[in-house]
């Protein structure tokens, strides 16, 4: 079963900050550091490491860090046909990390957004029923639909991340099986702030499975026709840097699925690799490792469903 992702990669600059700047204010970072990653990336490469075979359509810029995510993707055995190289820079992001671990986050969407409208259509040979795409929300509406539409027509199971809310998902929902959302985009994007309630209008507009990740609160699982959200709870552990453990979650879940795994199991594997990336410094540096995701997994596959 192939997991088709179709989002973006960029070059992570992460600062180690107390605390946020103020506007006009200099600081200095106690730590810096340069990594890969973007939401795209990040999930291609986590659920690849579950052992499920997976392409993954991007864009990455002409420049030296483009040529070495096409090279790191490769090395992670990930299919990097579908992928776009355009002149220009790749994208990048800034992450200033506090002490506490939570971040905050500025990318730049050059490459995602001027990939062309075809960078999921052209990756359509690799779906059949059945697969997977999984999409994120930094790439624009109409690109989105589109790709959302022709994994449909193509009999594929459907994932989206819809992070950052670039767009309003009306009638988009009933073409998305699986949506991930965090408590801030579940009630940004249902329009209430209660958890339950707010996965519930989702559900209600066309979705058919909401995960929402809680952070140090684990996940939960909505389902079309399931009175009570399922929840894993994550392990105890000491936050040293949350970029990209919603990431890990996302790529771990649908690759566990695609491996065979019940969603209540694959929902205790997510949360406690994303646990584990939270232990980390980085992006790609900080995703659990592919031993790693196996024995969680062993630990979890008996999870009834």
């Amino acid at each position: 079963m192939t997991i088709l992702v179709v989002g973006n990669c960029v070059v992570d600059r992460s600062y180690k900050v107390d605390r946020l700047p103020r506007p006009g204010e200099t600081m200095i970072a106690r730590e810096a550091r340069i990594d890969f990653g973007g939401k795209g990336l990040n999930q291609a490469v986590s659920a690849a490491r579950t052992g499920a075979p997976v392409a993954f359509a991007t864009a990455v810029g002409d420049d030296v860090y483009g040529r070495e995510i096409v090279d790191l993707l490769r090395r992670e055995t990930i299919d990097v046909g579908p992928t776009h190289i355009r002149p220009g820079p790749t994208d990048e992001a800034a992450i200033f990390v506090l002490p506490d671990g939570d971040n905050s986050i500025i990318a730049s969407t050059h490459s995602a957004q001027h990939a062309g409208p075809d960078i999921g259509l052209k990756a359509m040979d690799r779906l059949k029923p059945g697969d997977w795409l999984v999409m994120q929300g930094n790439i624009d509406r109409a690109t989105t639909a589109d790709t959302l539409e022709a994994a449909r027509a193509k009999n594929a199971r459907i994932a989206v991340n819809p992070s950052p809310i670039l767009f309003d998902y009306e009638g988009l929902w009933p073409l998305i099986d699986l949506a991930f959302v965090n408590a801030t985009e579940l009630a940004d994007l249902s329009g209430l702030s209660e958890p339950n309630a707010a996965a519930a209008r989702l559900i209600e507009l066309g979705c058919d499975t909401v995960v929402a990740t809680l952070g140090s609160a684990g996940a939960r699982l909505y389902a079309r026709g399931r009175s009570e959200p399922w929840t894993a709870q994550p392990p105890a552990v000491k936050a040293i840097d949350a970029t990209g453990a919603g990431d890990a979650f996302c790529g771990v879940f649908v690759g566990s699925l695609a491996r065979g795994l019940s969603p209540e199991a694959a929902l205790s594997v997510g949360v406690h690799c994303a646990s584990l990336s939270v232990t980390r410094q980085g992006s790609l540096a900080a995703l659990p490792t592919r031993e790693e995701i196996s024995a969680t997994a062993r630990e979890f596959a008996t999870t009834p469903g």
